[in-house]
């Protein structure tokens, strides 16, 4: 799989998640700030991320810095597996 058919999974559970799915969520929106993601979503979201990259998430790399945004998931999550 590559690194935009993850993104793109990443995309949909978002839109699911938050019922937008006529909305895009753009590569820099800030995901918590904008309410897309709450803390019960975060946690949702990283069970979400393991399962795609088929890779558990470091507790170090657990932050929600890390998820804060789409091109940081990308960097963070999917760049390097």
């Amino acid at each position: 799989m590559t690194i935009e058919n993850s993104i793109a999974q990443v995309r949909d559970y978002l839109r699911q998640q938050n019922k937008l799915s006529h909305i895009a969520i753009e590569d820099d929106l800030d995901l918590i700030e904008s309410g897309v993601l709450d803390s019960l979503k975060i946690m949702a979201l990283v069970i979400v991320i393991e399962k795609i990259r088929n890779q558990a998430i470091e507790l170090e790399e657990l932050s929600m810095d890390n998820l804060r945004t789409v091109n940081l998931i990308r960097k963070n999550f999917f760049a390097a597996v």
